[in-house]
């Protein structure tokens, strides 16, 4: 066990994360935890006496005095951290439905820890770490979504647009930053102006076409020539056209969604990589 100290600051943030109202420990899950964890349960102001009732302090708060009383009595940090270590055990979300609960957990008080010099190994032990300076530094470090877009040997061109967005979660701009990064490859590689529909069907028109892959001399290889044109016009039809005409409020982008639609931009640009002028149109 670690014997670093962290700041009142960090230790509120800790059990912020730990006691998150939607994704974090309920509270019968953190009592049952400060009692294995031999944590003095404070009074958390909750009454109900038929007549009159009292909501108390958050989950948050209320870890937090448990965590301070145990900590000025023991002068120690040990129970507090043998809580974070039992909190994110990975015997407790085994089933499927909790994979959602460890993830969070794990991303999300690494995140803070890394900034006192401290993380979180995946086997659920606290380990002392290089000490986080800035935010920057914590998502290169903690964020698992960097990790999911290498694992899908997503292309540089769609991270080159979208990676920083993607990083802050913020999906809408990040896939809506990648479909307008495809369009302006296409004008790259053409030399045309235009956007969407247009330049699409422009570049890849059969009859005069500004950019070539193949040889368009058999049925095969017009089909994958129409193909990639008619995958570049569908992106557009459905993420970039969606984005730029809807309220960011409204058009619900989810991560597993942002990925599916990277993952598709990537592709495309895996076929642009291949792609050339036609030579008379320089």
């Amino acid at each position: 066990m670690v014997s670093k100290t962290v700041s009142e600051q960090h230790l509120k943030a800790i059990c912020d994360v730990l006691a998150d109202t939607n994704k974090g420990l309920t509270k019968s899950e953190i009592r049952n935890l400060l009692n294995q964890c031999k944590v003095e349960l404070v009074d958390d102001g909750y009454s109900n006496n038929g007549y009159i009732y009292t909501v108390g302090l958050s989950k948050s708060n209320w870890l937090y005095n448990c965590f301070v009383k145990n900590i000025n009595s023991k002068q120690s940090f040990e129970n507090v951290y043998l809580f974070i270590e039992k909190s994110i055990d990975p015997v407790s979300y085994t089933s499927e439905k909790k994979r959602d609960k460890y993830d969070f957990l794990f991303e999300e008080l690494n995140k803070v820890l890394l900034l006192s010099g401290l993380s979180v190994t995946k086997e659920g032990k606290l380990t002392l770490a290089v000490k986080a300076k800035t935010l920057d530094e914590v998502d290169r470090r903690v964020n698992s979504l960097k990790k999911h877009l290498y694992n899908r040997a997503i292309h540089q061109e769609v991270t080159k647009y979208c990676i920083k967005d993607y990083l802050r979660k913020d999906y809408y701009d990040a896939v809506f930053e990648a479909a307008k990064g495809l369009a302006e490859r296409v004008r790259i590689i053409s030399g045309l102006t235009t956007d969407g529909g247009v330049l699409f069907q422009k570049a890849f028109s059969k009859n005069d076409p500004y950019i070539f892959f193949n040889g368009l001399s058999t049925a095969n290889e017009i089909s994958e020539f129409v193909g990639l044109k008619e995958l570049l016009e569908a992106i557009f039809h459905l993420v970039r056209n969606p984005a730029a005409h809807t309220p960011k409020v409204n058009w619900k982008v989810d991560e597993t969604k942002a990925l599916d639609i990277l993952t598709i931009i990537s592709f495309a640009h895996k076929y642009l990589d291949v792609c050339h002028r036609i030579p008379t149109k320089w």
